[in-house]
């Protein structure tokens, strides 16, 4: 949690995505998204006014480990939760489409 609030400090955005690593909360910071805990980095890239880079394949990636997940669920607040996931996922995935 100290390694957040530094980032927080520090002028980092919170993203509403998580490490594929370590699941804690990825942060923007000086141009670059990085996990403030574990360290790891997906580097955003500008190409024809859309925003590329290794953000979205992790996010596809995590995206289909939530749908496994959920496929095996039989709670269903831990279900409730893992759609929540996707649903933010896959809001981000659109707006990074959309740049």
């Amino acid at each position: 949690m100290a390694k957040t609030a530094e980032m927080l400090l520090a002028g980092g955005k919170m993203l509403p995505v998580h490490c594929a690593t370590c699941y804690s909360p990825m942060f923007e910071y000086e141009g670059k998204i990085r996990c403030p805990v574990c360290g790891e980095k997906a580097e955003v890239t500008k190409a024809r006014g859309k925003s590329e880079g290794a953000i979205e394949p992790i996010l596809r990636k995590k995206l289909d480990q939530l749908a496994e997940e959920v496929r095996g669920e039989t709670d269903r607040h831990s279900a409730a939760e893992i759609l929540e996931l996707m649903k933010l996922i896959l809001e981000v995935l659109e707006k990074l489409e959309a740049r």
